[in-house]
């Protein structure tokens, strides 16, 4: 598993903000103040005050004068919009990546393979949502140009929270037979040479979990 910053660096506790956000563990319209945060991740208010603006600026949370600091809620037609931007993301990644990947990107993604076994025992949902963002991180990995890099993240964890959502209401056992096939293919694509097979089978997931989300909301998100 690839290592992140120490927690208590402001790029830290952003990760850590950011994860907590996005798996839900902290839910939409939950209050954060920079006291309490502060006194968790044992540093002065202002990383904290940093952290918040960042998170503001990515619409993961919302900051108002006088009425402090919250998770953003999730708003349909912004996924909307989002997912959309997403799609095409994903069919550009392929123009824009290291391949073959490295040893240790392989070895990463071929563990998470094998975690997913762990996850199928248990049923814990948010342990299904770690191993994706674990995915999404190797993906990332691969990406040649900056700037795409950044914009591929920042979109992924501002609709991630959609499918823990929804999860509950899904197939656990399918969505993790999905998750490998998609873990499967990915590697097979990034031990080639190919960008447009991983771009492919990037989009194709996208598409199919889009699908997948629009069974389960009156009003479909794309």
């Amino acid at each position: 598993m690839t290592v992140g910053p120490p927690r208590t660096t402001t790029d830290g506790i952003y990760r850590a903000l950011r994860e907590r956000i996005c798996l839900l563990e902290i839910e939409p319209g939950s209050r954060l103040t920079e006291q309490a945060l502060a006194a968790e991740f044992g540093v002065s208010r202002t990383p904290i005050r940093q952290v918040l603006d960042q998170l503001e600026h990515e619409r993961l949370v919302m900051q108002r004068p006088g009425a402090g600091t919250s998770v953003a809620t999730i708003d349909t037609k912004e996924v909307r919009d989002v997912w959309a931007v997403r799609l095409k993301i994903a069919e550009l990644i392929g123009d824009f990546v290291r391949l073959p990947a490295s040893t240790v990107v392989i070895a990463e993604l071929e563990d998470l393979r094998a975690d997913l076994a762990d996850v199928r025992h248990s049923g814990d949902v948010q342990a299904l949502g770690r191993l994706y963002n674990r995915y999404h991180a190797a993906v990332l990995q691969v990406i040649s140009n900056e700037t795409l890099r950044r914009i591929h993240d920042q979109l992924y964890h501002q609709t991630s929270r959609v499918w823990l959502q929804f999860l509950p209401e899904m197939d656990l056992g399918a969505e993790i037979d999905v998750t490998a096939e998609e873990v499967e293919q990915t590697i097979e694509a990034m031990r080639g040479r190919s960008g447009a097979e991983l771009a492919r089978v990037r989009a194709m997931h996208l598409r199919m979990l889009l699908t997948r989300f629009n069974d389960h909301v009156a009003r479909p998100i794309g």
